[in-house]
């Protein structure tokens, strides 16, 4: 869907009419490849690729095909570095997209659909789903971005943010789970800003 968007939002802007028709397919094929990297379910084959570069040593940004390889790195990490982010902002976001998730769950639910992964708020605790999205797809990507850029303030800021908000979330979580021991135990409520 996002391919496609953009692809036809080029192709109605006139943005790449300028160019031969051989090289604005080019680019449309290189633009389809980024967003397709993106996709959650490669993020193992993207992992495990650019691991095997860094170890190996072999990264050649002189070569077309590992610049683009680089790009869809890039991008991914742009994709989900929401945990890199202070955590004010990070936390706010966190919340919008369970808040996303949430819904589609309800619906689900009302139509007696089994409910997706991550979206049953009964189940799926804001804390919990961060814990794991951090642990299994944020970390471990920018564990390497951070091997890559080396030494890099941007990425050392990034990953100090990423390891304190893992932290709170993990506190947040207990927290959570303490007070679903608990009989007629209420939410804590506020966002968290009293746990240190």
């Amino acid at each position: 869907h996002h391919w496609r968007s953009t692809v036809g939002m080029l192709r109605e802007s006139g943005l790449l009419s300028h160019l031969p028709a051989d090289m604005s397919q080019d680019i449309e094929q290189q633009l389809g490849s980024l967003i397709l990297a993106t996709d959650i379910s490669r993020q193992n084959e993207f992992l495990v690729t650019f691991r095997e570069h860094l170890d190996n040593q072999d990264l050649d940004l002189q070569l077309a095909s590992h610049r683009h390889f680089m790009l869809q790195i890039a991008l991914k990490c742009a994709d989900v570095c929401n945990p890199c982010r202070d955590w004010e902002l990070s936390r706010q976001w966190s919340e919008r997209v369970c808040e996303e998730f949430y819904r589609q769950g309800d619906l689900e639910r009302k139509l007696k659909l089994e409910i997706s992964p991550l979206c049953d708020k009964l189940t799926d605790s804001v804390p919990a789903v961060q814990i794991g999205f951090i642990s299994y797809i944020v970390q471990p990507l920018f564990e390497e971005w951070q091997r890559f850029t080396e030494p890099s303030l941007l990425s050392q800021m990034m990953m100090s943010n990423l390891h304190k908000n893992k932290d709170r979330w993990s506190r947040l979580w207990c927290v959570h789970a303490a007070s679903e021991t608990q009989p007629h135990s209420e939410e804590p409520e506020g966002d968290g800003e009293d746990i240190p």
